[in-house]
């Protein structure tokens, strides 16, 4: 398995250069990088931007582990507006296009949100139709969606079950998930997640979690690894059952008062650990 940690954990203020600087120091192989969420990559980059990035990133000797975006909050493929939902059509477009300009073959997409006037029978099958027809540009490109659990978020997708059930009726080999550890604090536990989906999982987005805390700000349910509630040695042995050998890319709140990039290498070691399985 290889480290990755998001571009959008670096430092407000900080340049894109110091931020890989920082993140090939503490030790990472590779970086996420955020369609619309930083400055440097953002649906109006052109190809050639995006071919320049790529270049940033490798002469600082990294590689990028995959594309993620926040987009499909505001853009969800499950709206009923359909110009909001070409919109979210769009943004997996870009992200497929700009993954493979990027050297690499993973996206992930923020499926649907299910709403008060949004049931989820009515946000289900729109996703279900909207990722068929994406897992066809995805494979033509050589690019996976991986379908990230949001949980409670989403209210949508809750259970591994319910998620298996999901991708089954999407039907296509381009589209798996984008698991993310931390985000099954209140639905499950991560470990059978993993043993459930194996080979579906695209990337694993790691976090730990604080399971009787709140929700945002300084109350936030999400911490760095091996400060929270989730089972690490249990997590780790379910990788193991499962052969996944691919991205473990962190993923947290930046939480540091003083020292921010203490954060990234504290939690390179951590990864380090997790990856080693000495727990």
């Amino acid at each position: 398995m290889r480290k990755s940690i998001g571009d959008n954990m670096i430092p407000k203020g900080w340049s894109l250069e110091r931020g890989l600087e920082l993140v090939k120091k503490a030790g990472f192989d590779g970086i996420e990088l955020w369609l619309g969420d930083v400055p440097w990559f953002q649906m109006a980059t052109t190809d050639a931007e995006v071919g320049e990035l790529r270049r940033r990133v490798e002469n600082a000797g990294l590689v990028v582990s995959n594309v993620s975006t926040g987009l499909h909050w505001a853009s969800p493929l499950s709206a009923r507006d359909p110009q909001l939902r070409a919109q979210a059509v769009r943004i997996v477009e870009r992200q497929i296009e700009t993954a493979s300009l990027l050297g690499t073959d993973a996206i992930l997409v923020v499926a649907g949100l299910v709403t008060e006037e949004i049931p989820y029978n009515e946000v289900y099958q729109r996703c279900v139709d909207a990722l068929k027809s994406l897992g066809g540009t995805a494979a033509r490109a050589g690019v996976k969606i991986g379908c990230e659990n949001c949980n409670a978020e989403q209210r949508f997708l809750m259970s591994p079950r319910e998620f298996r059930q999901f991708l089954d009726d999407v039907n296509h080999p381009a589209v798996g998930i984008h698991l993310d550890v931390g985000n099954i604090h209140d639905t499950g536990f991560a470990e059978q997640w993993i043993e459930i989906h194996g080979p579906r999982i695209t990337r694993i987005h790691v976090k730990d979690v604080l399971k009787h805390r709140g929700r945002c700000g300084d109350q936030s349910v999400y911490t760095n690894l091996f400060l929270g509630d989730n089972n690490w040695p249990a997590i780790r042995a379910a990788l193991t059952k499962v052969g996944y050998d691919g991205w473990l890319v962190a993923e947290m709140e930046a939480r540091y008062r003083y020292a921010p990039d203490q954060q990234f290498h504290d939690t390179s070691r951590a990864l380090d650990r997790l990856i080693s399985g000495h727990l």
